[in-house]
């Protein structure tokens, strides 16, 4: 059977390059110290890799991811043995062109529902990773903007590697003030904790 990849990290480096967005093109203009404009960033890997509830999500999902591929590969096997089975009791001649004919359909419909529940797995792992992505970067902007109006900045960019920020100059780093507020936070562990726990 072959496997399906969700790509969840991947799909969360979308929370920061959103979530670091204050405004549109003016953004990547550098600016001099004494314009008034008063810039930070975070570095987006940081973020990522000590980000508690992120990682708690991400660890979660990759657990269920797994379980999903094993539960299919063991069908999977199943299948396989059945075919062999077939295969070799009709090599022996014993069965009869009808017989052979169900058989070979009910293994086709075993083939099929195994797919179309490997369709569905993906899909459901693929939403589910939206609702936790969505939830997250609802939390990332909030703490952003709380920051934002404390410390009185215009913008706040994000440094990731192979990003549109390409050298920043690490006095403007506040990725630990970041964390720290996500860390300290009371961000819910699930969808339905969000009101209860706003």
């Amino acid at each position: 059977m072959k496997n399906f990849n969700i790509p969840f990290v991947l799909v969360c480096m979308l929370l920061m390059t959103y979530a670091c967005k204050e405004a549109g093109s003016s953004a990547a203009q550098p600016a001099a110290e004494g314009t008034g404009i008063k810039i930070a960033y975070v570095n987006g890997d940081s973020i990522l890799t000590n980000y508690k509830e992120f990682k708690k999500e991400s660890e979660a999902m990759e657990i269920k991811q797994r379980k999903a591929e094993e539960q299919l590969q063991s069908k999977g096997a199943a299948l396989e043995k059945e075919i062999m089975a077939y295969q070799q009791k009709a090599q022996t001649g014993t069965m009869t062109g009808k017989e052979m004919e169900a058989r070979e359909k009910y293994l086709s419909t075993r083939q099929e529902a195994i797919m179309a529940e490997r369709d569905k797995m993906a899909q459901e792992i693929m939403s589910e990773t939206a609702q936790i992505n969505k939830r997250l970067q609802a939390v990332m902007q909030e703490k952003l903007n709380e920051i934002k109006k404390q410390e009185g900045y215009d913008f706040i960019l994000s440094y990731i590697e192979g990003g549109q920020v390409l050298v920043a100059n690490e006095k403007y780093d506040i990725t630990e003030k970041v964390l720290k507020a996500l860390n300290e936070g009371d961000a819910p562990s699930t969808t339905t904790d969000t009101t209860a726990k706003k």
